[in-house]
Parts: structure tokens; sequence; C-alpha cells
């Protein structure tokens, strides 16, 4: 009988983080087409014989994609042929082996986010700022000799 492993998804607007969540993998066979993901292989303790499908909810850019191979799992880096957000990663019902990745997950808005925030200074402009103010700053020669000669 085969097993399902399981399978971790989190999305970007132009790519798919997934991960096969499979210990000790021998015999992979990885196929990857734009419209779908397939894996079966060897893994665990006991050496089972694991499968996932995924017919994906859009085509993707299979030349770009790529894939690493570790003791602990498989992880693949898909791009999408067209950005945006998909609203799920499979076409038809919902697959029970197939989970979000939490610890990859941003939400569209939370993306904008840090595109905006790249800009340390979230976009303010100083310079208008210092102009904007400068009617309201005290003379600087004033405030100097104001705090002088109260020291003395």
């Amino acid at each position: 009988m085969t097993l399902h492993p399981t399978v971790l998804w989190a999305q970007r607007n132009d790519l798919i983080y997934l991960t096969v969540q499979l210990v000790d993998i021998t015999k992979p066979q990885i196929d990857v087409k734009p419209e779908r993901f397939h894996f079966k292989g060897k893994g665990e303790k006991e050496q089972n014989e694991y499968e996932a499908e995924i017919e994906f909810y859009g085509p993707i850019d299979v030349e770009r994609s790529k894939q690493h191979l570790t003791p602990r799992n498989l992880t693949m880096l898909i791009y999408k042929k067209d950005e945006g957000y998909w609203p799920r990663l499979q076409k038809g019902s919902k697959l029970n082996y197939v989970k979000v990745d939490f610890s990859r997950w941003r939400d569209e808005d939370e993306e904008e986010e840090e595109e905006t925030q790249q800009d340390p200074m979230g976009g303010m402009d100083f310079q208008s700022l210092m102009s904007q103010a400068s009617g309201n700053l005290p003379n600087m020669e004033d405030l100097v000799r104001n705090v002088l000669v109260n020291v003395v």
C-alpha cells in the first residue's frame, strides 16, 4: 500500500514553496510539469513507499523551478507562469496530505508591507519635513545665548 507524505506549501506573488516532509528519502522520482507535480519514493525508517500528486491551480514555469533534496525532506521552489496569488495550491478538492507551511507563508498585504519596508525611512522625506518645520524652529544662536546666560 502506498502512503502519502505530508506536503507543505506557501506562496508569494511569483512562486510556490513546496516541501515534501519525508526523512531518509531513497529512490526519489520527481516529475514537475507545467500543470502538475508528482513525487514517488521510499522513506522513513521502514523505507515504505510514498507518493504524492498535485495538479496545480495555475500553470508553472518548469525551467526556472528548483529542487533541493536533503536527508530530512525535498524542498521545491516553483515559479508561477503568471504572477498573482492563488486561492489554493491545487485544482479540485482539498488533498488531506497538503498543509500550509506557516513558517514561510505571507499574505498579499504582508508582501506589500515588506516591499515598502525595504526603505528604512518608510518613504519619509526628511528634506521636505525640515523645510515645513523651518518656520517653527527657534533661532539656534538665540537658543545657545539663552542657555549660556542661564548657566553663568
